[in-house]
């Protein structure tokens, strides 16, 4: 079947998909809309899909396969869609619980359900047996314009004043140290709650 679609006035194909993204690259209705109405776009993508020539992750939501030897078709991961979602609606997020965790490598937990704070619009997507979830916050709690203070300041409410140790504190420590923005991520951390300030930035 050929690749070309004209539908209701809409000329999109895979060719001109990957002209504008590159494999493992996701992509929404909007970025074709220059080709006509988002009804027509939907129903193109739609038969692309159809013809496994591009992923549907959720509604409205593609990617360009990205193929391996051995696994097949790689999908991309939940951090990937979460980005490519907040660039679209140019929001900013922050992963928080286990996921804040897991990238500071204080996890090796992989979770289900996968939280941002964010303050663009509060959604659930649901991607295979995963879940990601964004949530409104205050905006106060997206101040911070830095991803590792905002990682170390989710990872430790994630833990609790009650529960941090010592062994965590000291592997926090020294992702700081190790960081070249060192001096950055404490002036940051003055701005975390008080009992995080304990652990961290007068050590």
């Amino acid at each position: 079947m050929s690749q070309f679609l004209i539908i209701f006035g809409t000329m999109l194909d895979l060719e001109i998909i990957k002209k504008k993204f590159k494999s493992g690259d996701i992509f929404f209705i909007a970025d074709f809309t220059e080709l006509g109405s988002y009804e027509a776009v939907r129903k193109s993508l739609q038969r692309l899909t159809t013809e496994d020539e591009i992923g549907r992750i959720a509604k409205g939501i593609y990617f360009l396969p990205k193929k391996h030897e051995r696994f097949g078709i790689v999908y991309p991961h939940a951090e990937q869609i979460a980005e490519a979602i907040a660039k679209r609606d140019k929001a900013r997020i922050i992963p928080t619980g286990i996921t804040a965790l897991n990238k500071l490598g204080l996890s090796t937990q992989m979770p289900l359900k996968v939280v941002y704070l964010t303050d663009g619009s509060a959604r659930q997507i649901e991607v295979g047996n995963q879940t990601i979830q964004f949530k409104k916050t205050n905006p106060k709690n997206l101040s911070i314009d830095h991803r590792l203070s905002n990682l170390i300041i989710q990872a430790l409410k994630a833990i609790g004043e009650k529960n941090v140790s010592e062994e965590q504190i000291e592997k926090i420590q020294k992702i700081i140290n190790d960081s070249q923005e060192r001096e950055l991520i404490y002036k940051n951390l003055f701005n975390a709650p008080v009992w995080m300030r304990k652990f961290i930035v007068t050590k």
